[in-house]
């Protein structure tokens, strides 16, 4: 099941995120990780605020996947305003159980075309993207991972 964001979310996702980038970044250390994974749980957190407070849901852009009757978050994507897909993750319980794909047909709704990166060494992401009709468009050194950042890119059929 698909929902929005839910501020009881934040920390579980924050927590698996990290999790996940770590196992999917062998040659980077933990510390590599610490900073982006509390800027993802303070962008979470300001959401969830910011949608409390104006209860607008044509702003939504993170998405959470749990299971039919349970509250507990397994996967979350989010599509910032230019259509980046910047973050997709999912739970390594759920994984190669089509919630990846529920959560990239989320991304794709409405949206002519989505944009997305991601680090070379991460080769289970970019399968991920290329079978969902992803292609490279450009690759950029990223000095601190000391690897190249794929862009990738996918139009979306209308």
């Amino acid at each position: 099941m698909l929902r929005p964001l839910q501020e009881s979310d934040v920390e579980r996702l924050s927590q698996l995120w990290l999790h996940l980038a770590c196992c999917a970044h062998p040659s980077l250390p933990i510390s590599f990780w610490s900073a982006p994974a509390r800027q993802l749980r303070r962008r979470l957190a300001a959401q969830c605020r910011h949608r409390l407070l104006h209860g607008d849901p044509s702003d939504i852009s993170h998405w959470v996947y749990s299971r039919t009757g349970k509250d507990l978050a397994d996967g979350l994507v989010t599509i910032t305003d230019n259509m980046l897909v910047e973050t997709l993750f999912v739970s390594p319980t759920k994984q190669r159980h089509g919630v990846g794909s529920e959560l990239m047909a989320q991304a794709k709704f409405g949206r002519p075309q989505l944009e997305a990166k991601v680090l070379e060494e991460n080769l289970r992401g970019r399968y991920f993207l290329q079978q969902h009709g992803f292609v490279e468009t450009a690759r950029h050194f990223n000095q601190s991972a000391n690897q190249d950042e794929i862009w990738m890119s996918c139009r979306v059929a209308a």
